[in-house]
Protein backbone atom coordinates (compact mmCIF):
# COMPACT_ATOMS: atom_id res chain seq x y z
CA UNK A 1 0.00 0.00 0.00
CA UNK A 2 1.68 3.25 -1.13
CA UNK A 3 2.22 5.67 1.75
CA UNK A 4 2.92 9.40 1.57
CA UNK A 5 4.44 11.86 3.99
CA UNK A 6 2.25 14.99 4.04
CA UNK A 7 3.68 18.51 4.36
CA UNK A 8 1.01 21.23 4.43
CA UNK A 9 0.73 24.97 4.70
CA UNK A 10 -2.40 27.05 5.20
CA UNK A 11 -2.81 30.82 5.05
CA UNK A 12 -3.79 32.64 8.22
CA UNK A 13 -6.65 34.50 6.49
CA UNK A 14 -10.16 32.99 6.32
CA UNK A 15 -10.64 30.56 3.43
CA UNK A 16 -12.41 31.86 0.34
CA UNK A 17 -15.85 30.41 -0.36
CA UNK A 18 -15.64 27.21 -2.31
CA UNK A 19 -16.82 27.68 -5.86
CA UNK A 20 -19.42 25.37 -7.26
CA UNK A 21 -18.06 22.79 -9.67
CA UNK A 22 -17.87 24.15 -13.17
CA UNK A 23 -20.63 22.66 -15.30
CA UNK A 24 -18.80 23.26 -18.55
CA UNK A 25 -15.54 21.72 -19.58
CA UNK A 26 -12.61 24.08 -19.99
CA UNK A 27 -12.73 23.65 -23.76
CA UNK A 28 -16.29 24.97 -23.86
CA UNK A 29 -15.33 27.79 -21.53
CA UNK A 30 -12.59 28.71 -24.00
CA UNK A 31 -15.08 28.76 -26.88
CA UNK A 32 -17.50 30.94 -24.94
CA UNK A 33 -14.67 33.25 -23.90
CA UNK A 34 -13.61 33.53 -27.53
CA UNK A 35 -17.13 34.43 -28.58
CA UNK A 36 -17.31 36.98 -25.76
CA UNK A 37 -14.06 38.52 -26.95
CA UNK A 38 -15.42 38.74 -30.47
CA UNK A 39 -18.59 40.35 -29.17
CA UNK A 40 -16.63 42.84 -27.09
CA UNK A 41 -14.43 43.75 -30.04
CA UNK A 42 -17.47 44.17 -32.27
CA UNK A 43 -19.20 46.39 -29.72
CA UNK A 44 -16.12 48.58 -29.35
CA UNK A 45 -15.79 48.80 -33.12
CA UNK A 46 -19.47 49.81 -33.48
CA UNK A 47 -19.04 52.47 -30.77
CA UNK A 48 -16.09 54.01 -32.56
CA UNK A 49 -17.87 53.82 -35.90
CA UNK A 50 -20.96 55.61 -34.52
CA UNK A 51 -19.08 58.42 -32.79
CA UNK A 52 -16.05 59.03 -34.99
CA UNK A 53 -16.00 60.04 -38.63
CA UNK A 54 -13.23 57.88 -40.08
CA UNK A 55 -12.41 57.01 -43.67
CA UNK A 56 -13.76 53.66 -44.79
CA UNK A 57 -10.30 52.20 -45.30
CA UNK A 58 -9.24 52.93 -41.72
CA UNK A 59 -12.56 51.57 -40.44
CA UNK A 60 -12.12 48.22 -42.14
CA UNK A 61 -8.49 48.03 -41.05
CA UNK A 62 -9.48 48.66 -37.43
CA UNK A 63 -12.07 45.85 -37.44
CA UNK A 64 -9.58 42.92 -37.61
CA UNK A 65 -7.18 44.80 -35.32
CA UNK A 66 -9.86 45.02 -32.59
CA UNK A 67 -10.81 41.39 -33.06
CA UNK A 68 -7.19 40.26 -32.83
CA UNK A 69 -6.51 42.46 -29.80
CA UNK A 70 -9.53 41.12 -27.94
CA UNK A 71 -8.73 37.47 -28.70
CA UNK A 72 -5.09 37.54 -27.57
CA UNK A 73 -5.94 39.38 -24.38
CA UNK A 74 -8.69 36.96 -23.32
CA UNK A 75 -6.64 33.78 -23.60
CA UNK A 76 -7.07 33.16 -19.87
CA UNK A 77 -10.59 31.74 -20.43
CA UNK A 78 -12.42 34.18 -18.18
CA UNK A 79 -15.53 36.33 -18.44
CA UNK A 80 -14.02 39.12 -16.35
CA UNK A 81 -12.40 42.37 -17.43
CA UNK A 82 -9.57 41.66 -19.93
CA UNK A 83 -6.69 40.53 -17.80
CA UNK A 84 -4.08 42.14 -19.95
CA UNK A 85 -5.35 45.67 -19.41
CA UNK A 86 -6.01 44.97 -15.72
CA UNK A 87 -2.49 43.69 -15.15
CA UNK A 88 -1.00 46.65 -16.96
CA UNK A 89 -2.35 49.08 -14.38
CA UNK A 90 -2.41 46.97 -11.22
CA UNK A 91 0.65 44.75 -11.43
CA UNK A 92 3.23 46.84 -13.19
CA UNK A 93 5.58 49.66 -12.49
CA UNK A 94 5.04 53.04 -14.20
CA UNK A 95 7.76 52.13 -16.69
CA UNK A 96 5.97 48.87 -17.48
CA UNK A 97 2.64 50.64 -18.00
CA UNK A 98 4.21 53.28 -20.25
CA UNK A 99 6.25 50.82 -22.29
CA UNK A 100 3.31 48.45 -22.74
CA UNK A 101 0.95 51.16 -23.93
CA UNK A 102 3.60 52.69 -26.19
CA UNK A 103 4.50 49.33 -27.67
CA UNK A 104 0.83 48.47 -28.27
CA UNK A 105 0.29 51.85 -29.95
CA UNK A 106 3.41 51.46 -32.12
CA UNK A 107 2.62 47.87 -33.02
CA UNK A 108 -1.00 48.41 -34.06
CA UNK A 109 -0.21 51.75 -35.71
CA UNK A 110 2.50 50.04 -37.73
CA UNK A 111 0.03 47.42 -38.95
CA UNK A 112 -2.52 50.08 -39.87
CA UNK A 113 0.12 52.22 -41.60
CA UNK A 114 1.53 49.26 -43.49
CA UNK A 115 -1.92 48.20 -44.56
CA UNK A 116 -2.87 51.69 -45.81
CA UNK A 117 0.48 52.10 -47.50
CA UNK A 118 0.21 48.87 -49.47
CA UNK A 119 -3.48 49.21 -50.37
CA UNK A 120 -4.05 52.72 -51.77
CA UNK A 121 -6.46 51.69 -54.52
CA UNK A 122 -9.79 53.50 -53.75
CA UNK A 123 -11.85 50.72 -55.36
CA UNK A 124 -10.19 47.95 -53.35
CA UNK A 125 -12.61 45.55 -51.70
CA UNK A 126 -13.14 45.97 -47.99
CA UNK A 127 -12.87 42.21 -47.63
CA UNK A 128 -9.30 42.41 -48.84
CA UNK A 129 -8.49 45.08 -46.25
CA UNK A 130 -9.96 43.01 -43.42
CA UNK A 131 -8.20 39.82 -44.54
CA UNK A 132 -4.79 41.31 -45.09
CA UNK A 133 -4.91 43.29 -41.85
CA UNK A 134 -5.66 40.16 -39.89
CA UNK A 135 -2.93 38.31 -41.77
CA UNK A 136 -0.37 40.98 -40.90
CA UNK A 137 -1.38 40.87 -37.22
CA UNK A 138 -0.95 37.10 -37.15
CA UNK A 139 2.30 37.23 -39.14
CA UNK A 140 4.01 39.65 -36.77
CA UNK A 141 2.50 38.22 -33.58
CA UNK A 142 5.67 36.23 -32.64
CA UNK A 143 7.63 39.49 -32.67
CA UNK A 144 4.94 41.21 -30.60
CA UNK A 145 4.88 38.30 -28.11
CA UNK A 146 8.66 38.27 -27.76
CA UNK A 147 8.95 42.01 -27.16
CA UNK A 148 5.98 42.03 -24.78
CA UNK A 149 7.44 39.12 -22.83
CA UNK A 150 10.75 40.92 -22.48
CA UNK A 151 8.95 44.04 -21.22
CA UNK A 152 7.01 41.97 -18.68
CA UNK A 153 10.12 40.17 -17.46
CA UNK A 154 12.02 43.41 -17.04
CA UNK A 155 9.37 45.84 -15.80
CA UNK A 156 6.25 43.92 -14.66
CA UNK A 157 6.48 43.83 -10.86
CA UNK A 158 4.45 40.68 -10.20
CA UNK A 159 5.79 38.70 -13.13
CA UNK A 160 9.32 39.77 -12.27
CA UNK A 161 8.96 38.56 -8.67
CA UNK A 162 7.41 35.29 -9.82
CA UNK A 163 10.09 34.68 -12.41
CA UNK A 164 12.86 35.51 -9.95
CA UNK A 165 11.41 33.17 -7.31
CA UNK A 166 11.15 30.30 -9.80
CA UNK A 167 14.63 30.92 -11.19
CA UNK A 168 16.22 31.00 -7.74
CA UNK A 169 14.45 27.78 -6.81
CA UNK A 170 15.26 25.84 -9.98
CA UNK A 171 18.89 27.03 -10.08
CA UNK A 172 19.66 25.14 -6.86
CA UNK A 173 17.60 22.01 -7.47
CA UNK A 174 20.60 19.92 -8.45
CA UNK A 175 22.46 20.95 -5.32
CA UNK A 176 19.64 20.26 -2.84
CA UNK A 177 19.70 16.68 -1.59
CA UNK A 178 18.01 17.21 1.77
CA UNK A 179 14.43 16.00 1.28
CA UNK A 180 12.92 18.10 4.07
CA UNK A 181 14.65 21.26 2.89
CA UNK A 182 13.61 20.62 -0.71
CA UNK A 183 9.96 20.15 0.28
CA UNK A 184 9.98 23.34 2.35
CA UNK A 185 11.53 25.38 -0.44
CA UNK A 186 9.10 23.93 -2.98
CA UNK A 187 6.11 24.82 -0.83
CA UNK A 188 7.51 28.32 -0.35
CA UNK A 189 7.88 28.98 -4.07
CA UNK A 190 4.36 27.65 -4.70
CA UNK A 191 2.98 30.01 -2.06
CA UNK A 192 4.85 32.95 -3.59
CA UNK A 193 3.86 32.30 -7.18
CA UNK A 194 0.39 30.71 -6.94
CA UNK A 195 -0.93 32.39 -3.76
CA UNK A 196 -3.14 29.46 -2.70
CA UNK A 197 -5.12 29.41 0.53
CA UNK A 198 -3.65 25.96 1.25
CA UNK A 199 -1.00 23.78 -0.32
CA UNK A 200 0.06 20.20 0.48
CA UNK A 201 2.95 18.13 -0.77
CA UNK A 202 2.65 14.35 -0.52
CA UNK A 203 5.99 12.55 -0.83
CA UNK A 204 6.25 8.78 -1.21
CA UNK A 205 7.79 6.95 1.75
CA UNK A 206 8.69 3.32 2.43
CA UNK A 207 6.85 1.03 4.81
CA UNK A 208 9.69 1.34 7.34
CA UNK A 209 9.48 5.14 7.21
CA UNK A 210 5.70 5.00 7.63
CA UNK A 211 6.06 2.97 10.83
CA UNK A 212 8.38 5.63 12.26
CA UNK A 213 6.24 8.60 11.13
CA UNK A 214 3.33 10.20 12.94
CA UNK A 215 -0.03 8.82 11.71
CA UNK A 216 -1.40 12.37 11.42
CA UNK A 217 1.30 13.24 8.86
CA UNK A 218 0.92 10.23 6.57
CA UNK A 219 -1.61 9.18 3.95
CA UNK A 220 -2.07 5.76 2.40
CA UNK A 221 -3.68 4.75 -0.88
CA UNK A 222 -4.71 1.18 -1.65
CA UNK A 223 -2.57 -0.64 -4.21
CA UNK A 224 -5.60 -1.36 -6.41
CA UNK A 225 -7.00 2.19 -6.28
CA UNK A 226 -7.53 3.39 -9.91
CA UNK A 227 -6.56 6.86 -8.76
CA UNK A 228 -2.85 5.88 -8.90
CA UNK A 229 -3.02 4.85 -12.55
CA UNK A 230 -5.18 7.86 -13.39
CA UNK A 231 -2.72 10.47 -12.11
CA UNK A 232 0.20 8.71 -13.80
CA UNK A 233 -1.65 8.87 -17.12
CA UNK A 234 -2.53 12.56 -16.65
CA UNK A 235 0.76 14.33 -15.84
CA UNK A 236 -0.58 17.91 -16.04
CA UNK A 237 -2.67 19.93 -13.57
CA UNK A 238 -5.90 18.12 -12.69
CA UNK A 239 -9.05 19.75 -11.39
CA UNK A 240 -10.15 17.55 -8.50
CA UNK A 241 -13.87 18.29 -9.01
CA UNK A 242 -13.64 16.96 -12.56
CA UNK A 243 -11.96 13.63 -11.71
CA UNK A 244 -14.64 11.07 -12.52
CA UNK A 245 -13.51 8.37 -10.10
CA UNK A 246 -15.44 7.04 -7.14
CA UNK A 247 -12.54 5.86 -4.97
CA UNK A 248 -11.66 6.53 -1.32
CA UNK A 249 -8.68 8.68 -2.32
CA UNK A 250 -10.72 10.90 -4.64
CA UNK A 251 -13.60 11.16 -2.19
CA UNK A 252 -11.18 12.24 0.53
CA UNK A 253 -9.74 14.95 -1.72
CA UNK A 254 -13.17 16.23 -2.74
CA UNK A 255 -14.19 16.61 0.91
CA UNK A 256 -11.30 19.03 1.40
CA UNK A 257 -10.85 22.55 -0.05
CA UNK A 258 -8.82 21.29 -3.01
CA UNK A 259 -8.90 22.65 -6.55
CA UNK A 260 -5.81 21.45 -8.39
CA UNK A 261 -3.75 18.29 -8.10
CA UNK A 262 -0.44 17.69 -9.85
CA UNK A 263 1.27 14.28 -9.87
CA UNK A 264 5.04 14.16 -9.45
CA UNK A 265 6.45 11.17 -11.29
CA UNK A 266 9.94 9.96 -12.11
CA UNK A 267 10.62 7.18 -14.61
CA UNK A 268 6.99 6.06 -14.55
CA UNK A 269 6.81 5.89 -10.76
CA UNK A 270 4.56 8.14 -8.69
CA UNK A 271 6.78 9.78 -6.08
CA UNK A 272 4.50 12.54 -4.85
CA UNK A 273 1.46 14.78 -5.28
CA UNK A 274 1.15 18.56 -5.15
CA UNK A 275 -2.31 19.63 -3.98
CA UNK A 276 -3.50 23.23 -4.20
CA UNK A 277 -6.52 24.73 -2.51
CA UNK A 278 -8.41 27.78 -3.82
CA UNK A 279 -6.58 31.06 -4.35
CA UNK A 280 -6.59 33.55 -1.50
CA UNK A 281 -8.84 36.09 -3.24
CA UNK A 282 -11.22 33.51 -4.66
CA UNK A 283 -9.86 33.98 -8.19
CA UNK A 284 -9.18 31.18 -10.61
CA UNK A 285 -5.70 30.02 -11.43
CA UNK A 286 -4.68 31.66 -14.69
CA UNK A 287 -3.32 29.98 -17.77
CA UNK A 288 0.12 31.50 -17.05
CA UNK A 289 0.14 29.98 -13.56
CA UNK A 290 -0.85 26.58 -14.90
CA UNK A 291 1.87 26.84 -17.54
CA UNK A 292 4.37 27.72 -14.83
CA UNK A 293 3.39 24.57 -12.92
CA UNK A 294 3.70 22.51 -16.10
CA UNK A 295 7.27 23.73 -16.57
CA UNK A 296 8.22 23.50 -12.89
CA UNK A 297 6.97 19.99 -12.07
CA UNK A 298 9.28 18.15 -14.56
CA UNK A 299 12.25 19.85 -12.90
CA UNK A 300 11.13 19.18 -9.34
CA UNK A 301 10.24 15.50 -9.79
CA UNK A 302 13.78 14.20 -10.54
CA UNK A 303 15.26 16.37 -7.77
CA UNK A 304 12.64 15.05 -5.35
CA UNK A 305 13.45 11.47 -6.33
CA UNK A 306 17.16 12.04 -5.79
CA UNK A 307 16.47 13.55 -2.36
CA UNK A 308 14.27 10.53 -1.50
CA UNK A 309 17.06 8.13 -2.49
CA UNK A 310 19.58 10.12 -0.44
CA UNK A 311 17.28 9.99 2.59
CA UNK A 312 16.82 6.23 2.15
CA UNK A 313 20.59 5.77 1.91
CA UNK A 314 21.11 7.88 5.01
CA UNK A 315 18.54 5.78 6.86
CA UNK A 316 20.35 2.62 5.77
CA UNK A 317 23.67 4.06 6.94
CA UNK A 318 22.16 4.95 10.32
CA UNK A 319 20.69 1.46 10.58
CA UNK A 320 24.07 -0.09 9.76
CA UNK A 321 25.72 2.15 12.35
CA UNK A 322 23.11 1.11 14.90
CA UNK A 323 23.73 -2.56 14.13
CA UNK A 324 27.50 -2.07 14.32
CA UNK A 325 27.09 -0.39 17.69
CA UNK A 326 24.92 -3.25 18.91
CA UNK A 327 27.54 -5.75 17.74
CA UNK A 328 30.28 -3.86 19.56
CA UNK A 329 28.12 -3.79 22.67
CA UNK A 330 27.42 -7.53 22.35
CA UNK A 331 31.15 -8.27 21.99
CA UNK A 332 31.88 -6.18 25.05
CA UNK A 333 29.24 -8.04 27.06
CA UNK A 334 30.55 -11.42 25.95
CA UNK A 335 34.20 -10.66 26.60
CA UNK A 336 33.39 -9.11 29.95
CA UNK A 337 31.75 -12.29 31.23
CA UNK A 338 34.26 -14.77 29.80
CA UNK A 339 36.87 -15.95 32.36
CA UNK A 340 39.83 -13.60 32.56
CA UNK A 341 42.10 -16.14 34.22
CA UNK A 342 42.54 -19.82 33.51
CA UNK A 343 42.71 -21.99 36.65
CA UNK A 344 46.07 -23.65 37.25
CA UNK A 345 45.76 -27.39 37.88
CA UNK A 346 48.94 -29.31 38.76
CA UNK A 347 49.46 -32.05 36.19
CA UNK A 348 46.80 -30.67 33.88
CA UNK A 349 46.82 -28.31 30.91
CA UNK A 350 43.65 -26.22 30.40
CA UNK A 351 43.53 -24.00 27.28
CA UNK A 352 40.50 -21.96 26.14
CA UNK A 353 40.01 -20.32 22.74
CA UNK A 354 37.26 -17.92 21.69
CA UNK A 355 36.88 -16.02 18.41
CA UNK A 356 33.69 -14.04 17.86
CA UNK A 357 32.16 -13.68 14.42
CA UNK A 358 31.15 -10.33 12.93
CA UNK A 359 27.54 -11.05 13.89
CA UNK A 360 28.25 -11.98 17.47
CA UNK A 361 26.64 -15.23 18.57
CA UNK A 362 25.99 -16.53 22.06
CA UNK A 363 28.97 -18.81 22.70
CA UNK A 364 30.36 -18.91 26.21
CA UNK A 365 32.57 -21.00 28.46
CA UNK A 366 33.30 -20.82 32.18
CA UNK A 367 35.38 -22.36 34.93
CA UNK A 368 33.81 -22.93 38.38
CA UNK A 369 36.38 -23.70 41.12
CA UNK A 370 35.07 -25.42 44.26
CA UNK A 371 36.54 -25.23 47.75
CA UNK A 372 37.41 -28.95 47.76
CA UNK A 373 39.68 -28.53 44.72
CA UNK A 374 37.24 -29.75 42.09
CA UNK A 375 36.67 -27.67 38.94
CA UNK A 376 33.47 -27.15 37.02
CA UNK A 377 33.79 -26.88 33.22
CA UNK A 378 31.06 -25.19 31.20
CA UNK A 379 30.63 -24.58 27.47
CA UNK A 380 27.41 -23.36 25.88
CA UNK A 381 25.77 -21.63 22.94
CA UNK A 382 22.72 -19.36 22.83
CA UNK A 383 20.58 -19.45 19.71
CA UNK A 384 20.31 -15.99 18.08
CA UNK A 385 22.92 -13.27 17.66
CA UNK A 386 23.76 -9.80 18.83
CA UNK A 387 22.71 -8.16 22.08
CA UNK A 388 19.75 -10.53 22.79
CA UNK A 389 22.05 -13.56 22.67
CA UNK A 390 24.68 -11.78 24.79
CA UNK A 391 22.10 -10.90 27.45
CA UNK A 392 20.75 -14.46 27.59
CA UNK A 393 24.32 -15.72 27.81
CA UNK A 394 25.05 -13.55 30.84
CA UNK A 395 21.83 -14.64 32.53
CA UNK A 396 22.59 -18.32 31.88
CA UNK A 397 26.14 -17.96 33.21
CA UNK A 398 24.83 -16.35 36.40
CA UNK A 399 22.21 -19.07 36.88
CA UNK A 400 24.81 -21.80 36.32
CA UNK A 401 27.16 -20.34 38.94
CA UNK A 402 24.31 -20.00 41.44
CA UNK A 403 22.93 -23.50 40.83
CA UNK A 404 26.43 -25.03 40.99
CA UNK A 405 26.76 -23.78 44.56
CA UNK A 406 23.42 -25.31 45.55
CA UNK A 407 23.59 -28.63 43.70
CA UNK A 408 26.37 -31.21 43.63
CA UNK A 409 25.32 -33.11 40.52
CA UNK A 410 25.81 -31.76 36.94
CA UNK A 411 22.41 -33.17 35.95
CA UNK A 412 20.70 -31.43 38.88
CA UNK A 413 22.44 -28.13 38.02
CA UNK A 414 21.21 -28.25 34.41
CA UNK A 415 17.68 -29.15 35.51
CA UNK A 416 17.63 -26.21 37.94
CA UNK A 417 18.94 -23.74 35.33
CA UNK A 418 16.45 -25.04 32.76
CA UNK A 419 13.50 -24.30 35.05
CA UNK A 420 14.81 -20.83 35.95
CA UNK A 421 15.61 -19.90 32.37
CA UNK A 422 12.31 -21.10 30.91
CA UNK A 423 10.32 -18.38 32.69
CA UNK A 424 12.47 -15.50 31.38
CA UNK A 425 13.99 -16.51 28.04
CA UNK A 426 12.50 -14.79 24.94
CA UNK A 427 10.28 -16.89 22.70
CA UNK A 428 12.14 -18.95 20.13
CA UNK A 429 15.45 -18.88 22.01
CA UNK A 430 17.19 -21.66 23.93
CA UNK A 431 20.65 -22.52 25.23
CA UNK A 432 22.75 -25.60 24.61
CA UNK A 433 25.17 -26.38 27.42
CA UNK A 434 27.64 -29.08 28.50
CA UNK A 435 28.57 -29.11 32.19
CA UNK A 436 31.21 -31.32 33.81
CA UNK A 437 32.89 -31.50 37.23
CA UNK A 438 36.53 -32.63 37.31
CA UNK A 439 38.44 -34.02 40.28
CA UNK A 440 42.04 -33.16 39.32
CA UNK A 441 43.53 -35.59 41.81
CA UNK A 442 41.82 -38.73 40.50
CA UNK A 443 40.89 -37.61 36.97
CA UNK A 444 37.30 -38.50 37.75
CA UNK A 445 34.85 -36.53 35.55
CA UNK A 446 31.07 -36.41 35.96
CA UNK A 447 29.07 -34.67 33.22
CA UNK A 448 25.63 -33.92 31.78
CA UNK A 449 24.61 -32.44 28.46
CA UNK A 450 21.75 -30.07 27.54
CA UNK A 451 21.69 -30.49 23.75
CA UNK A 452 25.27 -29.32 23.14
CA UNK A 453 27.86 -30.92 20.85
CA UNK A 454 29.40 -33.80 22.87
CA UNK A 455 33.11 -33.34 23.66
CA UNK A 456 35.71 -35.62 22.07
CA UNK A 457 38.00 -37.77 24.24
CA UNK A 458 41.39 -38.92 22.99
CA UNK A 459 41.77 -42.33 24.67
CA UNK A 460 44.27 -45.12 23.89
CA UNK A 461 44.85 -43.74 20.39
CA UNK A 462 41.13 -43.56 19.71
CA UNK A 463 38.70 -40.65 19.60
CA UNK A 464 35.30 -41.13 21.22
CA UNK A 465 32.44 -38.83 22.16
CA UNK A 466 31.22 -38.24 25.70
CA UNK A 467 27.54 -38.93 25.12
CA UNK A 468 24.77 -37.74 27.40
CA UNK A 469 21.23 -36.84 26.42
CA UNK A 470 19.10 -33.88 27.44
CA UNK A 471 16.95 -31.06 26.02
CA UNK A 472 18.47 -27.58 25.53
CA UNK A 473 17.96 -25.19 28.43
CA UNK A 474 14.85 -23.02 28.45
CA UNK A 475 12.76 -25.13 26.09
CA UNK A 476 10.70 -27.32 28.39
CA UNK A 477 10.27 -27.03 32.17
CA UNK A 478 10.73 -30.13 34.31
CA UNK A 479 13.32 -31.69 31.98
CA UNK A 480 15.61 -34.37 33.48
CA UNK A 481 19.17 -34.88 32.27
CA UNK A 482 21.31 -38.01 32.01
CA UNK A 483 24.55 -38.02 33.95
CA UNK A 484 27.66 -40.03 33.13
CA UNK A 485 31.20 -40.33 34.41
CA UNK A 486 34.66 -41.21 33.10
CA UNK A 487 38.18 -41.21 34.49
CA UNK A 488 40.92 -39.50 32.52
CA UNK A 489 44.38 -41.01 32.72
CA UNK A 490 47.76 -39.54 31.87
CA UNK A 491 48.11 -38.59 28.19
CA UNK A 492 44.37 -38.28 27.59
CA UNK A 493 42.69 -35.10 26.37
CA UNK A 494 39.21 -33.66 26.04
CA UNK A 495 38.01 -31.18 23.43
CA UNK A 496 34.97 -29.04 24.23
CA UNK A 497 33.78 -27.02 21.22
CA UNK A 498 30.85 -25.09 19.75
CA UNK A 499 29.06 -25.56 16.43
CA UNK A 500 30.94 -22.62 14.87
CA UNK A 501 33.87 -24.98 14.36
CA UNK A 502 32.11 -27.83 12.58
CA UNK A 503 29.70 -25.58 10.63
CA UNK A 504 32.42 -23.45 9.01
CA UNK A 505 32.19 -23.43 5.18
CA UNK A 506 34.83 -23.31 2.47
CA UNK A 507 34.42 -21.36 -0.83
CA UNK A 508 32.58 -24.39 -2.29
CA UNK A 509 30.03 -24.16 0.54
CA UNK A 510 31.20 -27.47 2.06
CA UNK A 511 31.06 -27.76 5.86
CA UNK A 512 34.10 -28.64 7.91
CA UNK A 513 31.87 -31.19 9.64
CA UNK A 514 32.26 -33.79 12.36
CA UNK A 515 34.19 -36.37 10.25
CA UNK A 516 36.99 -33.86 9.49
CA UNK A 517 37.12 -32.84 13.13
CA UNK A 518 37.40 -36.45 14.27
CA UNK A 519 40.08 -37.18 11.67
CA UNK A 520 42.07 -34.15 12.82
CA UNK A 521 41.94 -35.42 16.40
CA UNK A 522 43.14 -38.88 15.35
CA UNK A 523 46.25 -37.52 13.58
CA UNK A 524 49.40 -37.36 15.75
CA UNK A 525 50.00 -33.80 16.96
CA UNK A 526 53.78 -34.27 17.43
CA UNK A 527 53.83 -32.00 20.47
CA UNK A 528 51.83 -29.15 18.84
CA UNK A 529 49.02 -27.83 21.03
CA UNK A 530 45.69 -29.30 19.95
CA UNK A 531 43.97 -25.95 19.40
CA UNK A 532 46.79 -24.79 17.08
CA UNK A 533 46.42 -28.02 15.09
CA UNK A 534 42.69 -27.57 14.71
CA UNK A 535 42.94 -23.89 13.75
CA UNK A 536 45.56 -24.72 11.13
CA UNK A 537 43.38 -27.40 9.56
CA UNK A 538 40.37 -25.04 9.68
CA UNK A 539 42.30 -22.29 7.90
CA UNK A 540 43.49 -24.64 5.17
CA UNK A 541 39.90 -25.81 4.69
CA UNK A 542 38.20 -22.42 4.57
CA UNK A 543 40.95 -20.47 2.76
CA UNK A 544 42.39 -17.04 3.45
CA UNK A 545 39.25 -15.12 2.47
CA UNK A 546 36.99 -16.90 4.94
CA UNK A 547 34.29 -14.74 6.48
CA UNK A 548 33.53 -16.27 9.84
CA UNK A 549 29.83 -17.07 10.10
CA UNK A 550 29.57 -17.97 13.78
CA UNK A 551 31.57 -17.81 16.97
CA UNK A 552 34.30 -20.44 17.29
CA UNK A 553 34.84 -21.62 20.87
CA UNK A 554 37.14 -24.44 22.04
CA UNK A 555 38.43 -25.61 25.43
CA UNK A 556 41.04 -28.37 25.66
CA UNK A 557 41.75 -30.34 28.85
CA UNK A 558 44.89 -32.51 28.83
CA UNK A 559 46.22 -34.69 31.66
CA UNK A 560 49.97 -34.40 31.55
CA UNK A 561 51.03 -36.81 34.31
CA UNK A 562 49.61 -38.95 37.09
CA UNK A 563 49.93 -37.14 40.44
CA UNK A 564 50.14 -40.39 42.38
CA UNK A 565 53.10 -41.51 40.30
CA UNK A 566 54.80 -38.16 40.85
CA UNK A 567 54.47 -38.50 44.63
CA UNK A 568 56.01 -41.94 44.63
Amino acid sequence: MPAFQVSSRTAASPPPPKRKPRRLRREWVAVISFMSAMGGAGGLFALILANLKLPDDIVFVLLPIFVYFAVIQLQAYTFKVPLFMLNVFLSGTPAYVLLTLCFAFIYYSAIIGLELLTHQDPILSHTVLVTTSLALAIMFDPIRSYVQKRIEQRFNLRNRETTRAVQVFTSTLREEIDLDQLCERFLTVIEQTMQPYSVSLWTRISDEQREKSSPTKTMSIADDDPFLAYVLNHPGPLEVDRIQLDTPAVQNLKRQPVEILLPLASQGELIGLLILGPRLKGEEYTADQRAMLDSLIPQVSPALRVAQLVKEQQAQVRERERIEQELRTARTIQHTFLPRDVPTLPGWQLVPYYQSAREVGGDFYDFLPFEDGRLGLVIGDVTDKGIPAALVMTATRTMLRTAALEQSSPAEVLARVNDLLHTDIPAGMFVTCFYAILDPKSGFLRYANAGHEPPYRQHDGNVVELWATGMPLGMMPGTRYDEHEVTLVAGESLLFYSDGLVEAHNPSQEMFGFPRLKTALEDPANGTPLIEVLLGKLKRFTGDGWEQEDDVTMVTLHRMADLQNNKS
